[in-house]
């Protein structure tokens, strides 16, 4: 009488742990938002008050550096600091502390890194397109879901775990047809304000097998 009680709690229980499962996503949107849950289940990006310091190793031949950059996103800010060179940019306004450089290349920089290091959360960002269609494509032995986001200049793919929606892996083309492009694996995060931040960033083109470097993050404060 014992074994069969056991037997009820254990179904009961396993019918209880399939009922807490997020659904199974059905299309690209879908899937984006599980991601999101994962990465920034508190919604904490759009508030983010930080600084990122980070290390990079380049290939051969190249000297890698430290340098940081500190994120407010209820201001629309960004600070940027390295060696010989300091600047802010408030919205579209550049303030320059120390060193040189233009505006439009410091435009770029604010958008590369608040774009890169809060994916998945700017897959949300106004305008943005997320085909429906959830596709399966192996990586490094691993499958993983994959949806396509085009933007103007270039065609993204996003590489989600199937079971945790984590996201380990994104490309981008700037020649879909041919395949010219890079390839970004993430390994490791850290956990900062109940975000999980993906911590190493490598980079390798996607037409030659061509290492491009990789972004450490050293802490987030």
């Amino acid at each position: 009488m014992k074994s069969s009680v056991n037997a009820i709690f254990l179904i009961a229980g396993i019918i209880a742990c399939q009922a807490c499962k997020p659904e199974t996503p059905k299309t690209g949107q879908a899937l984006v938002e599980n991601s999101i849950k994962y990465h920034d289940p508190k919604g904490k990006w759009r508030e983010l008050k930080a600084t990122f310091v980070l290390k990079d190793s380049l290939p051969p031949g190249r000297e890698s550096r430290t340098y940081e950059f500190a994120l407010d996103n209820s201001k629309s800010k960004m600070s940027y600091s390295i060696e010989g060179l300091k600047y802010e940019v408030w919205n579209d306004s550049l303030v320059k502390i120390h060193g040189e450089i233009d505006k439009e290349r410091a435009l770029r920089m604010r958008n590369y890194y608040t774009y890169l290091w809060g994916l998945p959360m700017k897959l949300k960002d106004p305008g943005t397109i997320i085909d429906d269609e959830i596709k399966t494509e192996e990586i490094r032995g691993k499958e993983y879901l994959v949806v396509r986001v085009p933007y103007e200049m270039d065609i993204w793919y996003f590489y989600f775990d199937p079971e945790t929606y984590r996201m380990e892996a994104y490309k981008f083309f700037k020649d879909e047809p041919n395949q010219v492009g890079e390839i970004i694996y993430l390994e490791g995060e850290i956990e900062f304000s109940k975000m999980k931040i993906p911590a190493n960033r490598t980079w390798y083109r996607t037409e030659i097998p061509e290492f491009l470097g990789t972004d450490m993050l050293q802490e987030i404060k």
